[in-house]
């Protein structure tokens, strides 16, 4: 890669191991607590060491690849870092990318400068569609990136819940009324095995297909259990699932967090003819009851601005939105 200086500022490739600190340390000074040098070392364990791009019968980008540079000022300080990627389970064509600047350094032509290395490269390696994300709280993020052709698929922002404040019995009968239509309500671990895990896998691609805050088709099954379910943060009780006979039809679910006292709703999700019946609203109460019980005095989750229903499920049970991002495409060829 050819080295550019503007104003004592060069992009160059990143280097690994060297640059993980000083990168960890401009993720988290953007995103506060987002990141460490070793979870960012651990993940590049778990790449493959080389890129097999190709086209498929469509034409279309298939396989792994993934290019990664930093913006280095005189002094050798990391100011600036730019990633783009593809995993082989993504859709055909489809490259992904992050990139940021160090809040003093904006303004100065270094983020436009990352993102057309990161253009460039995805059209070198005939990419069809080009995404990446900027936070909503990042002031001109959205006007800088819709003014270089992007536009925006999704807003997804966080919500947070105040467990300290909750007053279950004010919802004790929603569990009840739709236990009284014939679901029953569960965990993976009372169901544990790989049948249930299986058949959950299974709900939770029909389920993501119609969540407009899904980008792309799940992973296959080993990588989706790996990620669904991290020893490190999750655990098959904290699985919560809604069953009819032998179906699972709905799923909620929980992570820990690094912050003590605060826990995540990762996913949740029911079968398209299920919904409006209040699962959804159900699993819901039954993670924040587990959550209470081991102790959290908040809980968080996510959710995308057009969910209509869960963004009224989340609302009436008293979460408040906060900080988020926009998930942005540019189409590169047709």
């Amino acid at each position: 890669m050819s080295v550019n200086k503007t104003s004592e500022i060069k992009l160059r490739e990143m280097k690994v191991p060297e640059d993980y600190k000083q990168l960890a340390n401009l993720l988290n000074m953007i995103d506060p607590d987002s990141t460490t040098a070793q979870s960012i070392e651990e993940e590049d364990r778990q790449m493959p060491a080389t890129s097999n791009f190709k086209l498929n019968e469509d034409g279309l980008l298939v396989g792994f690849g993934r290019t990664r540079v930093v913006a280095e000022d005189e002094k050798g300080q990391i100011v600036g870092y730019g990633a783009s990627f593809r995993a082989p389970w993504v859709d055909p064509g489809n490259l992904g990318s992050v990139f940021c600047v160090h809040p003093d350094f904006r303004g100065k032509g270094i983020g436009e400068r990352i993102l057309a290395h990161l253009e460039n490269w995805a059209n070198e390696n005939k990419a069809s569609v080009f995404s990446s994300i900027v936070m909503d709280w990042i002031d001109d993020s959205l006007p800088f990136v819709q003014n270089r052709g992007f536009v925006v698929d999704a807003h997804i922002f966080d919500l947070e819940l105040d467990l300290n404040q909750f007053n279950f019995a004010k919802y004790e009968d929603t569990v009840e009324q739709v236990t009284k239509s014939g679901i029953q309500f569960t965990t993976l671990g009372e169901l544990h095995g790989e049948d249930s895990e299986s058949k959950l896998y299974e709900l939770c691609v029909e389920t993501s297909k119609d969540n407009p805050g899904q980008y792309s088709s799940l992973p296959p099954f080993e990588q989706w259990r790996k990620e669904f379910l991290p020893e490190a943060t999750s655990r098959e009780e904290w699985v919560f699932l809604a069953v009819e006979g032998e179906r699972i039809i709905g799923v909620s679910q929980l992570f820990s967090t690094e912050d003590d006292g605060v826990l995540y709703t990762n996913y949740t999700g029911v079968q398209k003819e299920y919904r409006g019946r209040g699962i959804a609203k159900a699993l819901k109460l039954r993670s924040i009851d587990a959550a209470m019980k081991a102790g959290a005095h908040t809980l968080t989750t996510d959710s995308e601005e057009k969910n209509a229903p869960m963004q009224h499920i989340n609302r009436s049970l008293g979460y408040i939105p906060g900080k988020g991002h926009y998930r942005i495409l540019k189409q590169l060829r047709k």
